[in-house]
């Protein structure tokens, strides 16, 4: 079972770092995730149809999926 927080790996530019997650519940039954690197939030995201969406954070589009797919994968396992 998951827990609201979890650690993810990240990768930018040739090096990978580990990114904590805070699953935070939303009023519309989406969940949202807050993440944090280095103890610094650096963006909150949500997946939309099959789409993540950052809602704050200055990630670019190819970030911002990739930390989707692996806030996913670790839903997962």
């Amino acid at each position: 079972m998951q827990t609201d927080d979890f650690t993810v790996s990240f990768k930018q530019g040739d090096f990978t770092q580990r990114v904590d997650v805070h699953i935070d519940p939303s009023t519309d039954d989406i969940d949202t995730y807050v993440c944090h690197l280095n103890g610094e939030r650096i963006t909150q995201i949500r997946k939309e149809g099959n789409t993540w969406k950052q809602l704050w954070g200055n990630l670019k589009e190819p970030q911002i999926q990739q930390l989707g797919a692996q806030i996913e994968q670790a839903l997962v396992d």
